[in-house]
């Protein structure tokens, strides 16, 4: 969410509750941590692990098509040599140019597809983690809202959000009055007991693949 927005909501959620006519004894605003309750929710754990798994299969097939574009080179490059080659005829010589000039143009439509393939699965990476990262924010929204209402809390006030510039849009809340730990809780109820295993596993594995390929699912969830 942009900042100065963030913070005009903060400020006009206050404003609201304090000119409505509410009993302070009545009013109960809590707070929550969303960086955390994101970061923390074993969903984004598992879809995290699904993005880098899917990065290092995306690295697989890009390691073929990279190895068929370097064997095309390779026969480009000896192709070339001969038709320099003063050994041999001035016919084979000729023939040599003529099929260097044809896989030439092997080559080049070749860096094309491979430059497509990068794009493509770019995308579709981008395009995946971005529905992830709205399915589990949402998620996490409807639970707050449901506890809230459940609790007959007046208000619940993000304090991961940063202003233009750069001082938290909240500054100081009662600790008792933070529900993050509650609510990640809640969230956490259906967590596989194998989670950690998986995960770790799979991170290890599809490392390099993910540094690459992987959009950076928590970089996104502001």
């Amino acid at each position: 969410m942009n900042r100065k927005i963030a913070g005009g909501l903060v400020a006009g959620v206050l404003a609201c509750l304090a000119g409505s006519g509410v009993q302070a004894a009545e009013t109960r605003i809590v707070f929550v941590n969303m960086d955390r309750i994101f970061n923390e929710f074993y969903k984004t754990r598992l879809a995290d692990t699904q993005l880098k798994e899917q990065a290092s299969q995306v690295m697989d097939e890009r390691k073929k098509l990279q190895g068929d574009f370097e064997r095309l080179q390779g026969e480009f490059n000896k192709l070339r040599d001969d038709a320099q080659n003063t050994a041999l005829t001035e016919e084979v010589r000729s023939q040599r140019r003529t099929s260097a000039e044809e896989k030439l143009v092997e080559v080049r439509d070749y860096e094309s597809k491979i430059r497509r393939f990068d794009e493509t699965r770019r995308k579709q990476m981008e395009d995946q983690s971005r529905r992830m990262r709205k399915r589990i924010v949402d998620e996490i929204r409807d639970t707050i809202q449901i506890y809230s209402r459940n609790q007959m809390y007046s208000a619940v006030l993000d304090v991961s959000g940063q202003t233009l510039n750069g001082i938290e849009t909240v500054l100081y809340t009662e600790p008792r009055m933070d529900i993050t730990g509650e609510i990640v809780d809640v969230l956490n109820r259906g967590r596989p007991s194998d989670l950690g295993a998986k995960t770790n596993a799979a991170t290890k594995a599809s490392a390099p693949a993910a540094a690459e390929l992987s959009p950076a699912l928590k970089s996104e969830k502001k």
